[in-house]
């Protein structure tokens, strides 16, 4: 099965792992984000920012509740990873022991070992992707919370990491449908290198580049839909009335540039040498040290490679 998976990424440019996250783990997660939603919820009420604390609701009623009521980055308090730019000394970033164990999770970290090997770094370009029913935020000035455009993943890298075996697991933390927004990719795309990205709202390949053919990629909770680094892909948007819940997360070997060099990466396996692996409060501390280290620094390196002066991106 080793060589399968590994084949089969090499391949097509994706492989869909069935069952990868235990039902246990994912109610970990859900519970975590219901607690966040909960304090700040309790928070913004108090403030007078919300009418309600929408506490009778569900997770996924409630969050759609505040998300049509407010216009507060309620995306940035559930992200995983400090933004591109904009960083102040009190920006956001979820670094709770629930999303620490996700990134280290052993059934993950087995398959992504079948692809990458036993030198795991996980990468610090990572995120949660919580996509309510669009109709019901239609206004809201987040982007993130809408479909996300085409792209590929070494695309909004810089070119440092071009050479980085960098492994896409994109986990399903509720069922993802066509309906509800599931990825679609360009199988085989990976094979044509690097697509001209144009950056607009977001950093974006023009259709009109695309290798081929879209394919909807629907999987179920708990599922993995694993990618090639120059995949091209992009979401459906969500047309349900529920939201779909997604991780991004990243893996390359050790030792090697992730692109976003300023941000804290987090060594989840050595097979060569154990005592690597980074515990909770490592992790916690690296991202709040380089949130307060970016806070007053100037000027940073772009985060991608793209200007926007070809003429397919006028």
């Amino acid at each position: 099965m080793t060589a399968a998976l590994k084949q089969e990424i090499e391949t097509r440019g994706y492989a869909v792992v069935k069952g990868l996250l235990d039902k246990d783990s994912i109610d970990d997660i859900v519970d975590d984000y219901s607690r966040l939603l909960d304090r700040l919820a309790a928070q913004w009420r108090a403030e007078g920012r919300l009418s309600s604390d929408f506490k009778h609701l569900p997770f996924e009623d409630r969050l759609t509740a505040i998300l049509s009521e407010s216009t507060e980055n309620l995306y940035g308090y559930f992200d995983i990873a400090l933004p591109k730019d904009h960083i102040a000394a009190d920006t956001p970033i979820h670094l709770s022991r629930a999303v620490f164990n996700l990134l280290r999770h052993e059934a993950v970290l087995d398959k992504v070992e079948e692809v990458i090997g036993g030198e795991i770094l996980a990468s610090p370009i990572q995120h949660v992707r919580i996509k309510p029913a669009e109709r019901k935020v239609a206004a809201h000035p987040n982007g993130l919370i809408h479909a996300t455009t085409w792209h590929q993943d070494q695309g909004v890298t810089r070119p440092n990491a071009d050479d980085t075996e960098i492994l896409t697991v994109w986990l399903a933390i509720t069922d993802a449908t066509i309906d509800n927004g599931c990825l679609q990719v360009v199988p085989y795309s990976h094979r044509h290198g690097i697509t001209l990205h144009c950056p607009e709202a977001e950093v974006t390949i023009p259709r009109q580049l695309l290798a081929g053919e879209p394919l909807p990629v629907p999987v179920r909770a708990g599922d993995a839909l694993f990618m090639h680094r120059l995949t091209q892909h992009a979401s459906l948007p969500n047309r349900s009335d529920t939201i779909r819940w997604s991780f991004d997360l990243r893996y390359q070997p050790i030792g090697a540039p992730t692109g976003r060099d300023e941000f804290p990466s987090l060594t989840v396996r050595s097979r060569e040498d154990p005592a690597q692996t980074q515990n909770y409060d490592d992790w916690r501390s690296a991202w709040q040290d380089v949130r307060r280290r970016l806070a007053v620094q100037r000027e940073r390196e772009p985060t991608h490679r793209w200007d926007g002066d070809a003429p397919t991106c006028a």
